[in-house]
């Protein structure tokens, strides 16, 4: 049989003050208590083992304090920094973060805005994986506050990263070492902003005068299998690639493990790029040359916008934020062989 929850006129009875002197002590007011009758009451709440009740607090507040976060996959570590960053500011400011993991499945998606519409959560952070305007929908029916990652949709709060200026970053970057054959292991397509990578890649080969080669540029997954899998078929070319750009760091780490499985070396054979930037790629063998992406800011912006935005008694214009990126070097990148 379930316990009963104490209450204030449990605390009361067992303190010998009114439900009213209970609730002003809990509640830090209206009225003062003296020394006596406070002491009463926190002892009662010691011995009752009372803890306020959170939800009746928010009917009164129409506030949840509560914020949901929908993220594509827990497991990578970009996401894991975003909510970082977003926990962090909303932590600090007395709200709850209800973590969302979708594993890019659509209908998990839809399942869990409807749950976190139904909850009354007081604001969403969103990283969508597909349809995004059609996603959010419900949730801007429900006058819920949403901010969408990685995106770019006309009236909605949205904060991307400069995608296409990083993918044209990795690429010259290799172009500058005197690579010619560079292969783009592209994630694949999605909604997200992050495809601009793979269009930076073309436009850097371009402007160096140099064609795109089918064959050198394959889809995969964002798994380091993936990554390990897609430039085991690189490597099996008649004329294998010199250098490599990964869509992120992840799928670079499966393919630094396929070059070294194949008795290679990096970057005397092979150059590699990743992006993101994320904690373990400073530390790898060698350390992985990436673009760096703001991704704990990200999550702390979008929780400073939310909060300003639920705590508004205006209307706040709706803007895309460009948050810039920077190519970090590293040992797994030199100048082409022989050149």
């Amino acid at each position: 049989m379930r316990r009963k929850r104490v209450n204030h006129k449990d605390v009361a009875e067992r303190a010998g003050v009114s439900v009213a002197t209970v609730s002003y002590v809990v509640n830090n007011g209206p009225r003062p208590v003296s020394t006596k009758a406070r002491e009463q009451v926190e002892k009662a709440i010691w011995e009752l083992g009372y803890y306020p009740n959170e939800l009746a607090r928010s009917l009164r507040r129409q506030q949840s304090s509560t914020i949901g976060v929908i993220i594509p996959r827990m497991t990578n570590p970009v996401y894991a920094e975003v909510v970082r960053g977003l926990e962090g500011i909303c932590t600090q400011e007395g709200f709850l973060v209800l973590l969302c993991n979708t594993e890019r499945q659509p209908e998990l998606e839809r399942r869990f805005v409807q749950m976190l519409r139904a909850k009354h959560v007081d604001g969403v952070v969103i990283t969508p994986h597909a349809e995004p305007q059609k996603l959010i929908e419900p949730l801007l029916q429900a006058r819920i506050p949403v901010i969408v990652l990685e995106h770019d949709l006309p009236g909605v709060h949205c904060i991307g990263i400069n995608e296409l200026h990083g993918g044209l970053l990795a690429t010259e970057h290799l172009l500058g070492l005197g690579h010619r054959r560079i292969a783009l292991l592209k994630h694949k397509p999605t909604s997200a902003l992050s495809t601009r990578r793979s269009l930076g890649y073309q436009q850097a080969l371009e402007k160096a005068g140099l064609g795109l080669e089918a064959q050198l540029i394959l889809e995969c997954d964002g798994t380091h299998e993936a990554g390990y899998i897609a430039m085991g078929q690189l490597l099996r070319l008649s004329q294998p690639p010199t250098a490599v750009v990964a869509h992120d760091d992840v799928i670079a780490i499966g393919a630094m493990h396929a070059i070294y499985s194949q008795g290679l070396s990096i970057p005397t054979d092979i150059s590699v790029v990743g992006y993101d930037d994320i904690a373990s790629a400073a530390y790898l063998e060698p350390p992985l040359t990436t673009v760096r992406s703001p991704k704990a800011h990200m999550g702390t912006l979008a929780g400073q916008t939310l909060l300003k935005i639920i705590r508004s008694t205006e209307l706040i214009p709706t803007a895309t934020i460009t948050l810039p990126v920077e190519l970090i070097v590293r040992a797994s990148t030199g100048r082409v062989k022989n050149s």
